[in-house]
């Protein structure tokens, strides 16, 4: 085993369920095939909405692979991250039977929750003729998730829901990176989930920051942001173990960064510059200039100001010139804004954007906002040489991560 401060973290499993596809390898085909999975929804009545499109996974049967405990106390939040659990878990080759459970991590990043799940109790509760389950309300936390897994899987080292908004699972990660960095752990399952719930969808309408029709990030005729669902975990290890296993390996992480805003709880600082450093400080403890990146994945949620301040936090942050020749997309085009889970999802994308040598595309858009002049690669899926990456998360309250990957023999 490596001594703590040479300990390389990477990456060996991946699970996914988007709306764009049920699990990796779909949603890689649908992120490289410039799918949209924006469309209509149907886990609850948006009639009343004006704005009634968002990224509803609907052809997985979230039941047909999942434990009866599962299916029977779990959320539709729930149940969508377990089956990214599933999937990761298997991806990395049965990963936990090669470790002790107490060296096991289980850090997840939580939304919404099981919100979905307390609505379908209180509406059953107020009509009559009809029976709320008490079981209905136990998912509700964010935290559920973690738990489940953690119990399921009987691991016994670190366990932690990360909430700090639409940052919450990439913090996770970068959280799950540590505690291998610094030896507490020999693996670590990371990410998020999230499910579609009419407390956040009508919370959005009513902000008035939701798109008619599927977003266009960056585009000049952009609407706002469409709302979506979905998770993604990563299995994360010590570099060493996984060469010995001689497992898959996606990619490596650097490093990565977290602060605040500290400025308004829903619009982010106007000189941008919580984004800007949190950017600088990811690239720093990653020991990587500037000039060494080849790709980011951007926050990219396709509101007026949230577009135009990142845009201008890459600049600042890159240095103009070298933020010009950036290859940059924003996959929420495609899979929506997921809110606890997007960090996680966005993650997920962009390691397999450095695997697979491939930069996802920015759909939707067709002309450029012109405070929005960077390259974010419109519409088609572009080859490129990634050998280092970085994936943006900028949420609500200010808080800010930003994680730097890396192809593993970079």
């Amino acid at each position: 085993m490596s001594s703590a401060s040479s300990k390389r973290v990477v990456i060996t499993g991946i699970g996914v369920i988007t709306s764009i596809g049920e699990d990796k390898k779909s949603f890689q085909d649908g992120l490289f095939g410039g799918k949209c999975g924006i469309g209509d929804v149907s886990v609850f009545d948006v009639s009343s909405f004006a704005c009634q499109k968002a990224a509803q996974v609907k052809n997985k049967d979230l039941g047909a692979l999942l434990p009866r405990a599962a299916i029977k106390r779990g959320s539709r939040c729930d149940l969508l991250g377990m089956c990214a659990a599933l999937e990761a878990i298997n991806d990395a080759g049965s990963v936990i039977e090669h470790y002790e459970r107490d060296r096991i991590g289980v850090i997840l990043g939580g939304g919404a929750g099981g919100m979905l799940s307390l609505e379908k109790y209180r509406r059953a509760g107020l009509q009559k003729n009809a029976k709320a389950f008490p079981s209905w309300i136990l998912p509700v936390a964010p935290c559920t998730l973690t738990d489940f897994l953690a119990n399921y899987f009987k691991i016994t080292g670190p366990r932690a829901t990360i909430s700090t908004a639409c940052s919450s699972s990439n913090t996770s990660i970068g959280l799950g990176f540590d505690l291998i960095r610094s030896g507490q752990t020999d693996m670590v399952m990371t990410g998020g989930s999230e499910a579609l719930s009419e407390l956040t969808f009508s919370g959005f309408n009513a902000l008035k920051v939701m798109s008619p029709e599927p977003c266009r990030p960056f585009s000049e005729n952009r609407k706002g942001l469409s709302l979506g669902e979905g998770a993604a975990i990563l299995i994360l290890e010590e570099y060493i173990s996984a060469k010995k296993r001689g497992t898959n390996i996606y990619g490596e992480i650097l490093g990565y960064a977290t602060n605040s805003d500290a400025y308004h709880m829903t619009s982010p600082d106007p000189e941008a510059k919580g984004m800007t450093k949190v950017m600088q400080n990811a690239l720093k403890l990653a020991g990587i200039n500037p000039s060494q990146v080849d790709y980011l994945n951007a926050h990219g949620t396709a509101t007026q100001i949230n577009d135009r301040m990142e845009t201008k936090a890459i600049k600042t942050a890159f240095g103009e010139k070298i933020a010009k020749k950036l290859a940059i997309s924003s996959t929420k085009s495609m899979v929506g804004h997921c809110l606890g889970a997007s960090g996680a999802i966005e993650a997920a994308a962009t390691i397999i954007a450095v695997y697979k040598q491939i930069a996802p595309p920015t759909i939707n858009l067709t002309k450029l906002d012109k405070e929005c002049d960077l390259d974010y690669i419109p519409e088609i899926a572009r080859p490129e040489n990634i050998k280092i990456a970085m994936t943006n998360s900028f949420a609500f309250g200010g808080n800010n991560t930003s994680l730097v990957m890396a192809k593993l023999n970079r």
